[in-house]
């Protein structure tokens, strides 16, 4: 499949100049095409969820990490190279209209305006960490800079470990108080402190209510049931120094509704998954959930020796070394799940229109499946695109 894409930032014309119309539904699939140290990414409207036939080449091309937003009707799009957001509006026929962009290049931002990091609290409110525990809070509507929030229980370190802030990996929006997990780990991203905090934060006044600590290293995923229980996942903390008995196993930690942690639910789910470690756990519906489970059998390494191989830092996030497992809550039970045929540690739940979709990256991250989830927790292959690809609905 070709990747030539449109790069060009200019606005869509209507041709014949006909009016642009923006009733219909919109859809816009981002895709991150890896080449060689670089990346470049794609925005390809659809019209519907069931075009499953997408060409990147009916895309626009931003160059670097960039990311996007729906807010209003509207696509907002963080630049990959430059710490801004622009605006767009998508016409029924595909045409797009550049609005304003706002520019956060007075802070100290280290991944660009990514949103990755971002919270929405509503259309008037968003949360932009930075500097470990503080936050922008701007208007995603107007574009415009609101206050910046410096208010914390969180201390700068703990125990020489740099605080961090997990950012919003898995886009989660709260109906209500902001819950957004921090953790602390050294320079190289090896040694994590044996707990994270989420700090929750009032959706009104935008202030730090209180801190939750939890008994797992790297929480970033977070994820939701029926109930309003929130999910917090270990990601950033891999599980090699657990191998090796120097560190704590990754795992998971409920919330409940009431913003307290659930100290009967906090597990690492090894004693249902024959002793492997288990991450990436996000909750699917239904009463149960998908895990990246670590293979150890299948790293070729003597997990026994007196020191961590060297070679052993990087190939344990071999795709190959991982397995994506079902996480039965209610029966405390797992097994493989055999229905995917293709396996990735850094797989995720996207739920769109009632639906619930699994979308797995494999090849290296050059190409991803879609695959439906029914009510029993079997799935169906609903398409496959080139890159690492995600889908939100714009209007």
């Amino acid at each position: 499949m070709s990747l030539a894409a449109c790069s060009d930032d200019s606005l869509g014309a209507s041709e014949g100049g006909s009016a642009a119309t923006y009733d219909e539904p919109l859809y816009m699939l981002m895709s991150q095409v890896y080449v060689e140290d670089d990346r470049s990414v794609y925005l390809v409207p659809m019209a519907s969820l069931e075009d499953d036939d997408v060409a990147l080449e009916d895309g626009r091309e931003h160059s670097g990490v960039a990311n996007f937003e729906a807010i209003g009707g509207r696509l907002l799009v963080s630049s990959g190279e430059s710490p801004t957001i622009t605006e767009y509006r998508i016409s029924d026929a595909f045409e797009w209209e550049q609005g304003a962009t706002i520019s956060f290049a007075e802070f100290p931002l280290e991944d660009n305006a990514n949103f990755f990091y971002q919270y929405l609290v509503d259309d008037r409110h968003m949360y932009m960490p930075f500097d470990g525990y503080k936050r922008i809070v701007w208007d995603p509507t107007s574009l415009e800079l609101g206050e910046v929030m410096d208010d914390t229980m969180l201390e700068p370190e703990q125990g020489g470990l740099e605080l961090e802030p997990a950012g919003n990996r898995s886009g989660i929006r709260y109906d209500g108080p902001v819950m957004m997990p921090f953790f602390y780990h050294d320079e190289d991203w090896f040694q994590f402190a044996p707990s994270s905090y989420i700090a929750v934060y009032d959706p009104e006044t935008h202030r730090e209510d209180k801190l939750i600590e939890a008994p797992c290293p790297g929480l970033a995923v977070a994820s939701q049931d029926e109930d309003g229980n929130t999910y917090f996942s270990t990601w950033d903390y891999g599980p090699l120094r657990a191998l090796y008995e120097l560190g704590p196993a990754p795992c998971a930690v409920r919330v409940t509704p009431d913003l307290e942690l659930d100290d009967a639910f906090t597990t690492d789910f090894r004693a249902w998954t024959g002793g492997r470690y288990v991450m990436n756990f996000y909750y699917a519906r239904d009463g149960y959930g998908f895990a990246a489970v670590l293979h150890d059998e299948r790293l070729g390494y003597d997990l026994d020796a007196a020191e961590i191989p060297e070679g052993l830092f990087d190939d344990i996030w071999d795709d190959t070394h991982w397995r994506l497992w079902k996480i039965d809550l209610a029966n405390e039970t797992a097994e493989p799940f055999e229905q995917v045929d293709v396996s990735s540690f850094g797989w995720s739940i996207v739920k769109l229109d009632g639906r619930t979709f699994m979308t797995v990256p494999f090849d290296d991250g050059n190409r991803t499946r879609f695959y439906e989830l029914d009510a029993d927790g079997d799935v169906t292959l609903h398409m496959e695109v080139p890159g690492d690809a995600s889908v939100i609905r714009v209007r």
